[in-house]
């Protein structure tokens, strides 16, 4: 059977600071902090990410009254959603509540959005060095991708990092890299060769066999995430969030009189932001509205978000929006979700995968290695035939209901 949902994963960059505040002042070093997850790392909270996604497609489709609490629920005539709740690509991707249009149809007065949103989490945090700007993640958060690497996968040292071929030519002499304050040594193999890792645009991840470059979508966002990939380097669990919580923006601001343009007094306050170029990951779970018996398509959800997404780069999201923050571009927006085209390019990265591996293969002489690269390989043969295995149940499912809807002609 067909499954009631898709899930899609986006990437996103902060194109200016991000402030997604913690609703109230603390004591601290700011007054201000941004929100944080369970291991202190800031995150934007997938309640603003909704509630901003659907502000800016009312806005977009001229339907202001759609996100609005007060508003939606009302009859048309009376200024509610005009296309009734049911019908409404916006109130049904989000959600509605105690619709009164829906009662005269017999439809539901209240239902849940079609779109689930997770929190947006850092993957790649930019940090000054001596080298210049380097962008720092580590394990777990490649982990929670599945990012297909083995250098970094038990890779649990505080003293060490692992960077990139590129880095390597760099700091190779030296031996170590710093991160603002932080000295860290380069992890060295047991020949005293520097270790690196070899995630790049072409790196496969997640469960459904797709790599970093088929997420985005025009050659402009593949290049900025080719020059952070070249630039990435991986630290500890335990040091990623140290180094992360070390390098926010700090801002300062005041309150001025609006009387005398001069500065309240007692007005002063600080405030953390998220700084610009950091490369965020979240996804949507579209809930297919045919399974809630709607007439709206899963395309039709699809493009309502996204929408909303190519505005996050005008007018932002979080807080401090006049004060130059919150600008946030998500990458790969298509509007629709293309099954046929999506399990193409999965099954040629498959291949493409398997093909290379057997080919490092006939360069490798170390039993340990060969045999690492050999379970990978049976790894993703299995994957092949799980998926070949679910593809033909379902093909035989629709050629079952062909069958029986033309023998009733």
């Amino acid at each position: 059977m067909d499954k009631p949902y898709e899930r899609k994963i986006y990437f996103g960059m902060a194109i200016d600071p991000i402030h997604v505040g913690t609703g109230g002042y603390t004591l601290g070093r700011v007054d201000n902090p941004t929100l944080r997850d369970f291991d202190g790392i800031p995150k934007i909270p997938g309640t603003s990410i909704e509630g901003t996604t659907r502000t800016y497609a009312a806005l977009y489709f001229k339907q202001p009254q759609c996100a609005d609490k007060e508003k939606h629920n009302k009859k048309p005539q009376d200024g509610g959603c005009k296309y009734k709740n049911y019908k409404c690509k916006i109130c049904v991707t989000f959600g509605y509540t105690n619709s009164e249009g829906a009662k005269e149809d017999n439809k539901p007065e209240s239902l849940q959005g079609m779109a689930l949103f997770s929190d947006a989490k850092i993957l790649f945090f930019p940090v000054a060095s001596l080298i210049g700007p380097i962008w720092v993640t580590c394990p777990s958060r490649l982990k929670e991708l599945n990012v297909d690497q083995g250098a970094w996968q038990d890779f649990d040292e505080s003293r060490f990092c692992v960077v990139s071929n590129y880095l390597k030519s760099k700091l190779e002499d030296t031996g170590f890299l710093n991160f603002g304050w932080l000295l860290l040594q380069l992890k060295k193999k047991e020949n005293g060769e520097t270790t690196t890792h070899n995630i790049c645009v072409d790196t496969l991840f997640g469960a459904d066999g797709l790599k970093f470059r088929d997420r985005l979508l025009n050659d402009k966002e593949v290049e900025i995430l080719e020059e952070i990939l070249n630039r990435l380097v991986i630290v500890s669990n335990s040091v990623f969030s140290q180094i992360v919580d070390s390098n926010l923006e700090v801002r300062t601001s005041v309150s001025i009189n609006p009387t005398t343009g001069a500065a309240e007094e007692g007005a002063l306050f600080t405030y953390e932001a998220i700084p610009r170029t950091t490369i965020f990951y979240f996804d949507v779970v579209y809930q297919k509205p045919e399974h809630f018996g709607l007439n709206l398509g899963l395309n039709d959800i699809v493009s309502t978000v996204e929408t909303g997404f190519k505005l996050f780069e005008f007018l932002g999201v979080g807080g401090m929006g006049t004060r130059g923050f919150g600008k946030f571009k998500v990458f790969g927006l298509d509007e629709k979700y293309d099954k046929v085209k999506l399990s193409e390019i999965q099954a040629n990265n498959l291949v493409g995968e398997i093909r290379k591996l057997k080919e490092e293969l006939k360069e490798i002489k170390a039993d340990e290695e060969r045999n690492i690269i050999n379970v990978r390989i049976k790894e993703l043969q299995e994957k092949i035939r799980q998926t070949t295995e679910e593809m033909q149940k379902i093909a035989a499912n629709w050629e079952k209901v062909c069958r029986e809807v033309q023998g009733d002609d």
